[in-house]
């Protein structure tokens, strides 16, 4: 990696991805990318076609500017670990997720 845009790759994708409590392995099945492909990608030892660092980004929930850089991932608002959690949860416990969180935000809407 030689330009400042593909070096800063390396550590926003581990950092991210350590944010988001996932493994390397995770994140390459939520990619479709192997995990070693990950792995080098963390370390430099490759870089990602544009291809991989579009499925990279929608794995991590972030943009691509967030990804290279370009954006400031702590921008965005901090999301609770348990919010983190429950978003990898089967689709039952997610769905329960949603309608407990939404009846709650709902009743403190009330006057």
């Amino acid at each position: 990696m030689s330009s400042p845009l593909l070096q800063s790759l390396a550590g926003n994708l581990r950092r991210l991805r350590e944010m988001r409590g996932l493994t390397q392995a995770e994140v390459g099945t939520r990619a479709g990318i192997a995990p070693a492909a990950v792995s080098h990608f963390e370390t430099g030892q490759r870089t990602p076609s544009l291809d991989s660092l579009v499925k990279l980004a929608d794995a991590l929930r972030v943009s691509v500017d967030a990804l290279l850089g370009r954006a400031q991932i702590g921008a965005a608002p901090q999301v609770d670990p348990i919010f983190l959690r429950a978003s990898r949860a089967n689709a039952r416990t997610l769905d329960t997720v949603r309608r407990v969180t939404a009846a709650l935000l709902a009743d403190d809407e009330k006057p």
